[in-house]
């Protein structure tokens, strides 16, 4: 079986590449004929091509679609970063001038990173970029890898646990917990032991929309559980329905803090012993040279010193 660096590159259509950064997007041949301006047979068609070229099936008819080969997963962690390196370097401003730039980037975030990082950084870009844009995306963190992995967003901030030798990354700021309830709730007062936690009903805020959180796996060690009485995917909700009702919720301190006194909220230690959580930015190595993805990436880093 040849090798891709065995390949002729003078010999070889370029744009077969992208097709095959395509079918690994959609898995699907008329999702990815319509993502590239192509007609289904001419993609159909590129894709016979590559299999006679890498001498693999490369992506194999499934009920829900195509599946990539072990050998197509492979080429693909090669291949998309090089290609992402080629349109960064056509698309992006030779000398970026902040000042006068009306570029749009786009960041991935989770609404909790949204509204710890969102307000003190548009305030900043107003003063210094005016020009610029923002487009927010959202979503759990394997999706926001994805996005930043396909190029469609030009970095990444959250929690990633997971490594990966095509990404970058830096630290910008730690977070604790705090169990949160109204401040008149009837059946807490200014303490919380552990026995009137796990009596209370619970709030959970869930980005992958289930019902187990970290408290839940800390305390399934104990061979102890709480009733979570409320599933929700956004941190932002929680404080309101918090002040209306007697569920209680276990919350990054910054979001409970910001609410504590619009909605009459009271914070008080969570008693478990339950680990704060960093936030990092990610961006992929294709940009880590561009001007402009460097110049948003310390602006970043900057404001998030005074989070």
């Amino acid at each position: 079986m040849s090798d891709i660096h065995h390949i002729n590159l003078a010999g070889l259509d370029l744009n077969l590449l992208v097709v095959f950064d395509a079918l690994m997007t959609e898995q699907n041949v008329t999702r990815a004929a319509g993502r590239l301006g192509l007609s289904q047979p001419a993609t159909s068609n590129a894709l016979a091509r590559l299999r006679n070229l890498m001498e693999d099936e490369l992506f194999i008819r499934t009920a829900t679609g195509l599946r990539p080969t072990p050998k197509a997963n492979a080429l693909a962690t090669q291949l998309r970063p090089a290609l992402q390196q080629i349109q960064s370097a056509l698309l992006d401003e030779p000398n970026f001038e902040p000042a006068t730039s009306d570029r749009i980037f786009a960041i991935g975030m989770s609404d909790y990173v949204e509204f710890i990082l969102l307000p003190k950084l548009i305030q900043t870009l107003q003063a210094i970029a005016p020009k610029i844009s923002l487009q927010i995306r959202t979503g759990e963190r394997q999706k926001l890898l994805s996005l930043l992995d396909k190029g469609e967003i030009d970095i990444a901030c959250g929690l990633f646990q997971e490594k990966s030798q095509w990404h970058k990354q830096q630290f910008l700021f730690h977070e604790i917990y705090s169990c949160v309830c109204r401040s008149n709730h009837p059946d807490i007062g200014n303490d919380l032991s552990l026995e009137d936690y796990l009596r209370q009903s619970h709030l959970l805020v869930s980005i992958q929309e289930d019902r187990i959180g970290r408290v839940d796996t800390l305390l399934a060690q104990k061979n102890l559980q709480r009733h979570i009485a409320l599933s929700i995917p956004h941190f932002l909700t929680a404080p309101f329905i918090l002040a209306q009702s007697n569920l209680i919720a276990t919350l990054p301190q910054r979001v409970a803090k910001a609410f504590s006194h619009s909605q009459s909220l009271k914070l008080l230690p969570v008693p478990v012993l339950l680990e704060g959580f960093s936030v990092f930015m990610r961006w992929h190595q294709s940009t880590e040279n561009l001007p402009a993805c460097q110049w948003l990436r310390t602006l970043v880093s900057e404001v998030s010193t005074t989070v």
